[in-house]
């Protein structure tokens, strides 16, 4: 006696949606499930849209007398392919895909000597910072968030209060944007260096990284890892100097100096690039003119003095004297042409380096230790108006001292 036929229907039901395998019956189709490895995970749910079998093919592949489906290996297989959209058909052809995707920037290395020191060799390892920007600038992931114009917002119609949260509604992003090409964009370079200890007890192993982002990147995507949103450009050498033979100054100005040249490696490319500009591609396909210049150098407290070139103790960004730093007052801002022009009138008082010298500038609250700065020819980007805050140090340790005395003042014992 001949099988029955079946309705559409009834041969979707009784299909394995795992491997395209029809059965007789409900009864069989569920044992099936129940007892196959690589199809019982089905009987859950898990990704069933995705393997939908397709009405028309099951139509065109029924019989009048029995309908068996093509459950051969291939069949399953472009199924699965076309099913998610998939652009490769095996492996191969999926890490031939891979292979091709753009670097984010490959790592080259330098080394670097004093003249008086030709013995002493610092290595120094970084990435082409524009290759870096082109990088996340072109990042798919976050075309749709991306912005290249800068913005002002208000806390009302009555435009009397403005808001300031993403770098683009800031006052320096408009007042760089005015002196671009019209259709340019800016893209404000982020810098990020802090020197780290990886061993505790034992091998006194420390790096010096160097990261990069930018202002461009809404600052939720920035803070998240996840998002690849800053990059790593360098490693600084952390080599100490040899000591002997030098005096306290000479030793310092040697770190220092190793320093600022490091750096200038690092970010040279920024300077012809930030003056007339580079294509970059985005996330969206489209290819837009762009001027990346330093706008924000993030550190702590003595890593600002250092690529500030300030004295030690005295205020990065304004001219305030190390014995007035407890005012209330505005003191004058620091500006980069005023750093250099401290640099250039203390050479009548002495050699590049030498105690007289270095006497001239500290007696105007500036090093004296770095004589070619690294951010000297930025002519775009001010070195003070970059750096932020030091949370840490400056806020919750050094103002929390004063909260507490005042709060030890204004209350008595009993309270």
């Amino acid at each position: 006696m001949g099988k029955q036929k079946r309705t559409l229907d009834e041969l979707l039901a009784q299909t394995c949606e795992a491997c395209n395998e029809c059965f007789d019956t409900m009864q069989g189709l569920m044992a099936h499930q129940s007892m196959s490895r690589k199809c019982s995970w089905y009987k859950k749910g898990k990704l069933k849209a995705v393997f939908e079998p397709d009405p028309k093919r099951l139509a065109a592949s029924s019989s009048d007398t029995a309908v068996q489906l093509n459950d051969e290996e291939d069949t399953r297989v472009e199924d699965f392919r076309e099913k998610l959209g998939l652009s490769y058909h095996n492996m191969r052809a999926l890490l031939q895909k891979v292979d091709s995707m753009p670097a984010r920037a490959e790592w080259k290395e330098e080394w670097l000597t004093f003249k008086d020191r030709p013995g002493e060799r610092h290595l120094v390892q970084f990435r082409d910072v524009i290759e870096a920007i082109r990088a996340l600038l072109g990042n798919p992931a976050h075309a749709d968030r991306i912005v290249y114009r800068p913005s002002k917002l208000f806390s009302s119609s009555a435009r009397d209060n403005r808001i300031y949260t993403e770098m683009w509604t800031g006052k320096w992003w408009h007042a760089l944007q005015s002196l671009l090409p019209e259709g340019s964009a800016l893209a404000p370079v982020i810098i990020s260096t802090d020197k780290t200890q990886l061993t505790q007890f034992s091998g006194n192993k420390s790096a010096y990284p160097v990261y990069m982002t930018l202002g461009n990147i809404p600052k939720d995507l920035r803070r998240k890892p996840s998002e690849h949103a800053c990059v790593l450009i360098g490693y600084l050498s952390v080599d100490k100097i040899d000591s002997t033979g030098l005096t306290e100054r000479k030793r310092r100005a040697l770190v220092q100096q190793l320093f600022h040249k490091s750096v200038k490696i690092i970010l040279e490319p920024l300077i012809e690039a930030g003056k007339n500009g580079i294509d970059v591609t985005g996330g969206d396909g489209k290819v837009r003119r762009v001027h990346p210049v330093l706008a924000a150098y993030v550190a702590d407290y003595p890593e600002q003095c250092l690529v500030t070139c300030s004295k030690y103790g005295t205020c990065p960004i304004c001219q305030c004297p190390e014995s007035s730093l407890g005012e209330g007052g505005a003191q004058t801002p620091r500006r980069r042409t005023w750093t250099l022009d401290v640099l250039k009138l203390s050479r009548s008082k002495g050699a590049k380096g030498s105690s007289a010298f270095i006497d001239a500038c500290q007696n105007l609250n500036v090093s004296g230790y770095v004589i070619d700065p690294f951010w000297k020819d930025h002519s775009l980007a001010d070195i003070h108006l970059s750096i932020t805050p030091d949370v840490l140090h400056q806020l919750y340790q050094g103002v929390f001292k004063h909260v507490l005395e005042w709060c030890s003042e204004a209350m008595d014992e009993k309270e």
